[in-house]
Parts: C-alpha cells; structure tokens; sequence
C-alpha cells in the first residue's frame, strides 16, 4: 500500500472510544504491514501502565514520553499502521511528523457512543470525573481543530471496526482517486471517483457517506429514464431505501419553486438528518439537488453523480449550489460541499452531441486559467474528445485536477478560486439576456472567454495570439465564439452589473495574460464600454 503521499504508513488518531486499536489491527492483518500502539509503547518505556503514569507522574510527563515515541517511531519504522493516544495530534509537532510520514486518518463519535464505548472511564485519567459526558465534551471542543487537520474524518458512530476498515481501505487503495481538500472542515476531504461502469457500484461508494438508509435520488425524467433503475439497484443491493424524485428538465426550472417542491416529497417520505440525498444529471440537477441538501433540515449528507460532461468536469466539484432569479443566475445559493463525487464516462454515451460540446467548453477553460501543456493536449486531440475516446477520460481527469486543487486552497472564493469564473461573467449576461433557452452553459462561456480574452488584449495585457489560439480551438470543437447580434453593449454592462462578482461597484474579470495564465482584475465600465463597442456588440 502506498499512498497518493508516496507513503507505505497509516496513522489512526481521535478520541478515545473510537476504535483506533481495534481498526488499526483490522488494517495491519489486510494490509500485511506492522501494527503500533503508542500506548503500548509509552507503558513499555515508563514501566508503568498509562493510568499509573497521570497518577504518579503526571499528564506532563506522559505527553513527554508520546512525543519521543511519535518522534522514534517517525524517524526509524515503515509499513506500519499506527494507534496514537487521543490527545496526540493536539502537538502541532506530533501532528506534522506523522502526516509527513503517512495518511493521518482521524476516527470521530458522538459524545453518547464514546460515553458509551469507555465504560466507567476507571482506566482513563482524564475521563475519570464525576460529569464524565462534561469533560468529553470539553475535551473534543479543544481537540476539535486538531482532529479536522487529517487526511480523512471518518464518523465511528453505528459503524463496525470492519466497517471503519473497509472505508479506510476505499479510501487508500484508488491510485486513481482524486481528493478536494477542505480548510477547518470536519469533512476535510472527499473522494472524486473517475471510472467507466462506475454507476453501477454506487451503493458501495456511498455505502460509507450516511449512516442512514433512508436516502433521495433527485433526477429528471430523461436521466431517470436513462441510468436511475442502474443507480437504484446498485444502492438497494447495498441495504439502502431509496427514493426517486424527478423535477423537470431545464435551466427553467431551477428556481425556488422546485426546490420547495422537493422538499415537499422529502418530507413526505419522512427523510431524516441522517438520509443521503443523491443528484443524478447535469448541472442543473446538481445544482438544485445541492441546494436541497444544503438548507434541507439545515443540511443533509449529499453525493453528485454527473450525466453530462459540463457537470463532470465543473458543477459537481466544489460546493456550489443555488437556483436562479429573474434578475440573474445562481443568485440564491450556498457553498455546500457533497461527501463524494461519482464520474462514470460512459453516460456520456447518450449524451446529446451539443452538450458534449458544450461540456469541452469549461475543459477548455481549464487549459486556458491553469496548465498550458493542457490547453496543447486539447489542441492535439480534438477528434478523440468528440468521439469519447480515450483522450476524453485523461480531460476529465486533468479538469477535475485542476478545480480539485483550486477549490482545496480557497473553498469560499476569496481569491484563488475566481479564476475559475474565466469566461462566465460575460457568459452568465448572454444566457440571462436570452432568457436561458437559446445557448447551453458551455456555449456562453465558450462565447464569453473569446471576450474576456478580447478584453484582455484591449487593455493591453495579453500575450500576443492568445484570443486567436483559444477562438480556433473552441471552433475546432464545434462551439460558438462570436456574442448574439442582438444583444448591444448597454444591455451587457446593466446585466453584468447584477453579477455576484461586483465589488463596491467596479465590475471584476478573470482576464488573460497567457494560456495557462490568467489574473483577476477591476473594470471600469467605460473601460468595458470602450471594448464593447469596438468589438461591435
């Protein structure tokens, strides 16, 4: 076993009661690789038991003694899974060492099944108080950021020691997994699973997510039509209870309406805080069934599984969710990230050719704000991305990259993550001036980076050839490049104005200095007037 980190080591931390020991010889047995306990390590070099060591010595002395045996087993022991004490991560030095030297997988619990898993609390010094559930939670409120900087949060609570085993086991074996890092998250992170046939082992890919077996497929009816008698199966041949809901199809019909529709159903069906709510479709399926989850009993476990390239590539990784207003798109929303994320690339299959373009669109994107070499390969392989071939897997991969590291240095966008909006404030003010029906999402971004690439170069801040090389490219791939006739400059700048990417009235662009390069910038709206109008819009 080696993880995504180049290391052969596992570590288990968390709360006492959460079954490190337990998990962490499971894992050492399948694993083939050497099992450590700290404790037993600190007892052996003190001579003493861990209950003797507080009562004679002192808690001083026996983080003492944790931190040279962390240190010692760090710096001489591989292929090791290894049990540390609950309070040991707490050490920002202890907490370095072992996540350098392997996965640091943090094991949580309700304070009543840790009331519950320890007993009378005899053997553990610091639970042997007479308001013992007062001092657990006292204690986790210290820990609590301490145990969110792991590699994986995995929840204990009605879960088997093989059970806990098998969704560490998930987690480390995937070479091919890819990860979306959260900062100060108990959901630190969640797995994005790029694999053909993969629709039909969902139930085991969620199967970890929710502890409950109650959950939500929100579709439509032509992806339920499609994929949701495969999706159902493969989650009842795992123990869940699911139920379908299908909205309509269409940017139309995400909106509040349907939302409170859903939640109707939901309701209905007397789903719970602990249910699992599943979106299967395209974007705005994901969109709206995130939204549902988000606000939903003030928020429900989620997965995205993605139809369409467009939501693959973009919309299901992230955390965005919202519905539309009249006044604009996506104007109603929350960040709300899912526990996992499902691509299958076979669905897109059945996938309407103009969406398949549409979907390149945001790929091109990708190139465009982060990885040139990238934005070559797409040059290269536009024949096989139309035709599904095997360049359209390593395209969806390499996006899914690329936002999986965006979004992991800044989830809520305060910074980084704005490059990620390349092309869409223009595009975003061509689908609200043409009532959403006349362009796919794709198509209007695809228009909207030619603008922001032509206003890039009207203000004097691009390398030379950069609008040409994306224009040809979006062309080869068959989508649009050119803003409608109909629409004029004054319209653009009111719409664009409405956009959530307005600061104290200056109207912010993703432009670009280079394939591969791109920075935020404030435009006046003379500025954006004086580029409008000489590009004749």
């Amino acid at each position: 076993m080696v993880s995504s980190k180049g290391s052969e080591n596992l570590v288990l931390a968390g709360f006492m009661g959460t079954g490190k020991s337990s998990v962490g010889r499971l894992l050492a047995r399948r694993l083939g690789l050497e099992f450590i306990d700290t404790d037993e390590l600190i007892e052996k070099r003190a001579a003493l038991t861990i209950k003797e060591i507080f009562e004679k010595k002192g808690e001083p002395l026996f983080r003492t003694l944790e931190k040279e045996v962390i240190r010692d087993v760090t710096s001489t022991k591989t292929a090791v899974v290894l049990a540390t004490g609950g309070g040991a991560v707490v050490d920002e030095e202890n907490r370095r060492l072992l996540k350098e030297w392997g996965i640091l997988v943090c094991l949580v619990a309700t304070v009543d099944t840790i009331l519950e898993r320890t007993g009378s609390g005899d053997e553990r010094p610091l639970l042997n108080e007479r308001d013992r559930r007062r001092a657990i939670e006292e204690l986790l409120r210290r820990r609590e950021d301490a145990y969110r900087d792991s590699d994986i949060l995995i929840d204990t609570t009605d879960r088997t020691p093989e059970e806990v085993a098998d969704i560490i086991m998930e987690f480390i074996k995937d070479e091919d997994t890819l990860r979306v890092r959260l900062e100060k998250r108990v959901d630190e992170s969640y797995p994005i699973y790029i694999k053909r046939g993969i629709l039909d082992e969902a139930g085991k890919r969620v199967k970890g997510v929710a502890p409950s077996e109650r959950c939500a497929v929100i579709t439509n009816p032509t992806v339920g039509r499609l994929y949701c008698e495969r999706l159902v199966g493969s989650l009842k041949k795992e123990g869940f209870l699911p139920v379908v809901v299908e909205v309509p199809d269409g940017e139309e019909y995400k909106n509040l309406q349907t939302v409170a529709t859903i939640y109707d159903r939901l309701l209905s069906e007397r789903l719970e805080r602990s249910s699992l709510i599943i979106a299967l479709g395209g974007g705005v399926i994901g969109d709206i069934a995130g939204f549902v989850a988000a606000t939903f009993l003030r928020g429900v476990p989620h997965v995205q599984i993605p139809t369409t390239l467009l939501a693959q590539v973009d919309s299901s990784v992230g955390g965005k969710t919202g519905v539309n207003h009249p006044r604009g798109k996506n104007l109603i929303g929350a960040f709300y990230h899912p526990r996992a994320v499902l691509i299958d690339p076979d669905v897109l299959e059945t996938l309407d050719e103009r969406d398949l373009r549409a979907g390149l669109s945001e790929v091109v994107k990708y190139g465009v704000i982060w990885d040139e070499r990238f934005f070559g390969f797409l040059e290269g392989n536009t024949r096989g991305l139309l035709s599904l071939d095997e360049p359209i897997i390593g395209a969806i991969r390499r996006s899914c990259a690329i936002k999986a590291e965006v979004v992991s240095r800044d989830e809520k966008e305060a910074g980084l993550r704005s490059i990620l909006n390349f092309g869409h404030t223009f595009g975003h003010a061509i689908e609200a001036l043409t009532g959403y029906a006349s362009y796919r999402h794709g198509e209007a971004v695809g228009i909207g980076m030619v603008m922001a690439a032509g206003l890039s170069r009207y203000m004097g801040m691009t390398e030379a050839g950069t609008q040409e090389r994306i224009e040809k490219l979006l062309s080869a791939l068959g989508l649009p490049v050119r803003m409608p006739e109909e629409l004029d400059a004054e319209s653009i700048i009111d719409t664009i104005r409405l956009d959530k990417k307005v600061k104290r009235g200056k109207i912010r662009f993703v432009l670009a200095e280079r394939i591969g390069t791109v920075v935020l910038r404030e435009v006046e709206p003379e500025t954006l007037r004086g580029y409008l109008l000489r590009a004749k819009v």
